[in-house]
């Protein structure tokens, strides 16, 4: 198939009004600022934050409990009240001295949970890094389609404008045309239809691009004048057969490592719900308390002290109850297996959307790639008309409704090869975010030969 480069000549002289006066925002900012705003990725990001945390922090899940206590008092014995520590009822107020008391305590359990507590963090890590990966590239492809259907707007304004221009110039010529009698009033009718016609295409251009640049902000947060790069030339490409690029590509998707994660999961519960219905639950428990009282009568000479010293405990917790089939363990265990078959077909489930949206997006591509050389070929047939008109037009032998006719044919043309460019990009697009690729890499991978575009 042979493209010529002629729409990139289109693109080149339909730049939007006021193009030269206007920041241009490229595709990769507006994708930064749509990243940047989205609430939706932000709670990505935090979570994923919180599961790298968890998983960094593993052995918090194996270290013992440890906790120091202490106390202190005193008081003070007045005239008529019996003393504890001296035996004996005070006739004056005096100091009863300290009592104090430390103990330390450390503990240690282990449960089976404890087994699979390191695969599971690890699981969810990467299913939070799955998440955060997966609605930015959502982000990224609605941003991408909206900023190159805005580019593609801005050529078919331009290119309404030109038919306005070349409309309203035609009608005036057929106005003096027919004031001088020369020209019928039919005619005349026929070029102000066509001037109408012009403006109300025009008009739906411009409400559509209004409607775009609505949905575009709001997207990216973006406000002021702008205008958008160029839409790129289109790159017609050679690609394996669907099969293949599924064989490729699959397992490296944020679709398939989604379904491979869910289903890491959902065998991690089962692994742990056994290790919880089977394996005995162990406590240790090591307590060392002190404990000791002064006194004083004028001077420091009563002293008494009591250490309680060192105590520990060994539990071990055999969950019988769990052997018996039926039992709330078994039922748990029995359910968390069903849910890895779930998650399995899961798998296969997302593998065979996956190849069907390959299949979908290939043949797409093939079609448009179809589409731009039957616009190629339909935009030389209207130029080659326009130079025709133009001859005749000098020669007196065509109206200027006539070639006014054949000029808006060439516009109409022209916007075509433009709106199939753009359909063709954005089914390349489609293909690269579906294999994970970026678009400059499945060009550079796929580009076709030159015996392929001729």
């Amino acid at each position: 198939m042979k493209i010529l480069p002629r729409i990139m000549i289109l693109l080149a002289f339909m730049l939007p009004l006021g193009a030269d006066d206007l920041p241009v925002v490229t595709l990769d900012e507006a994708i930064t600022a749509a990243a940047d705003s989205n609430i939706g990725l932000q709670q990505a990001a935090i979570t994923l934050n919180q599961t790298i945390r968890n998983a960094d922090n593993l052995l918090t899940t194996y270290l013992p409990t440890m906790s120091l206590t202490g106390g202190i008092s005193t008081g003070a014995s007045f005239p008529g009240v019996y003393n504890a520590l001296r035996s004996s009822t005070s006739t004056d107020t005096s100091f009863n001295g300290l009592s104090f008391s430390a103990g330390a305590t450390v503990q240690f359990g282990f449960a089976g949970s404890m087994i699979t507590d390191a695969a599971s963090r690890r699981i969810s890590k990467e299913g939070a890094a799955l998440t955060y990966e997966t609605r930015y590239d959502s982000i990224e492809a609605a941003i991408t389609a909206a900023y190159w259907n805005l580019a593609a707007a801005d050529i078919a304004i331009e290119n309404a404008t030109l038919t306005v221009e070349d409309a309203q110039r035609s009608y005036d010529s057929t106005l003096e045309m027919y004031e001088s009698g020369m020209a019928d009033e039919l005619a005349l009718s026929q070029t102000e239809l066509a001037l109408e016609n012009a403006k109300y295409t025009l008009q739906t251009y411009m409400d559509q691009k209004t409607l775009l640049l609505s949905s575009f902000r709001a997207m990216t947060g973006l406000e002021g004048d702008f205008t958008t790069e160029p839409l790129p030339d289109p790159v017609l490409l050679s690609l394996p057969s669907p099969e293949e690029l599924f064989a490729m590509y699959s397992e490296t998707t944020a679709a398939i490592r989604t379904a491979r994660n869910s289903l890491a999961s959902a065998e991690n519960a089962k692994d742990t719900a056994a290790m919880t219905q089977y394996v005995p639950t162990i406590g240790l428990d090591v307590r060392y308390s002190y404990s000791g009282a002064t006194g004083e009568d004028n001077v420091w000479d009563y002293y008494h002290h009591t250490g309680n010293g060192l105590t520990g405990s060994l539990t071990v917790s055999v969950p019988l109850s769990s052997y018996i089939p039926g039992s709330s363990a078994d039922q748990t265990r029995r359910n968390a297996a069903d849910q890895v078959q779930i998650m399995a077909l899961g798998v296969k489930d997302a593998q065979d959307t996956l190849l069907q949206t390959i299949r979908e997006a290939s043949l797409t591509i093939g079609q448009q790639a179809d589409m731009l050389t039957m616009a190629e070929r339909s935009r030389d047939i209207a130029q080659r008309t326009y130079d025709l008109a133009e001859e005749a037009f000098d020669a007196g032998l065509m109206s200027a409704n006539d070639l006014s006719s054949a000029r808006m044919s060439l516009l109409s043309a022209e916007i075509s090869m433009v709106s199939a460019s753009l359909n063709h990009l954005l089914s390349c697009y489609d293909l690269a975010y579906a294999l994970g690729m970026t678009i400059d890499g499945l060009q550079e991978t796929y580009p076709a030969t030159i015996e392929e575009t001729v």
